[in-house]
């Protein structure tokens, strides 16, 4: 009950999904590098269609946060639950998985909001990659299909082998990357900062009025014990004054 969006229709009434694979030769051999893979209608399957209520058997939605948790740039992940659905358009080779995900679905009627685009990893892990399919596929062939480009978008990032495909083919990418991870990078550092700022506890300053207390407390009380040494002390001699006297 989800409509397609205009783009993704349009693009599987010019063709049934694509499969575009490059290689390279090496070392006396060839070596595939490039991947440019969406599925077939046909293949645009639901990842949550399968979840069924069981005692003995786990579920996506056993862990699933109901929390609306947001990315680093704010977008809202999605949930395994009634209220979203996932098809899958590229398996990423089995590593992950992208997928045309619906947020909000209506519980009658066809839903016909905008799905964005998001990468499900093997951890189950969700990254935001694009709003529209169209701007979806537009970084596909930008980054070549290289491996694994996807995670370039991810908390995880591009793996050292990969990074060496980006500097041979697509170093524009890389550079924009290490870009976006600086800006990143400072702006945690800013936060960090921040919080570092307003969390400052002063123990001298906030305790300050207790420790004036105490020593005055102390001062008293030192005070009152010598007085009452030196009072002590005055009517023993005097009783023994006394005594002598009486003799």
């Amino acid at each position: 009950m989800c409509a397609l969006p205009n783009d993704l229709k349009d693009f599987y009434m010019t063709t049934d999904g694509i499969s575009i694979q490059w290689s390279i030769e090496f070392d006396g051999g060839t070596l595939p590098i490039g991947n440019m893979e969406i599925n077939s209608i046909s293949s645009v399957t639901p990842i949550n269609q399968s979840i069924v209520v069981s005692d003995d058997k786990p579920t996506l939605l056993d862990i699933d946060d109901l929390s609306d948790e947001e990315d680093l740039r704010g977008n809202v992940k999605p949930h395994f639950d009634e209220k979203n659905k996932c098809f899958e358009l590229d398996s990423c080779l089995g590593f992950a998985k992208v997928c045309l995900v619906y947020k909000d679905i209506a519980s009658v009627g066809v839903t016909d909001s905008s799905p964005e685009i998001w990468l499900l990893d093997r951890s189950l892990r969700w990254a935001y990659l694009a709003s529209s399919f169209q701007n979806y596929f537009r970084m596909l062939i930008v980054h070549l299909g290289l491996p694994l480009w996807q995670y370039r978008f991810t908390q995880v990032g591009l793996s050292p082998e990969t990074k060496q495909w980006f500097n041979l083919y697509a170093p524009s990418r890389v550079d924009e990357c290490v870009e976006e991870h600086e800006n990143n990078t400072s702006e945690e550092n800013t936060n960090t900062k921040q919080e570092e700022h307003l969390n400052q506890l002063d123990t001298n300053r906030v305790f300050k009025g207790k420790s004036d207390t105490m020593k005055t407390q102390t001062k008293q009380g030192k005070k009152k014990q010598a007085s009452n040494a030196r009072t002590n002390t005055s009517t023993r001699f005097q009783g023994t004054s006394g005594a002598k006297t009486h003799r």
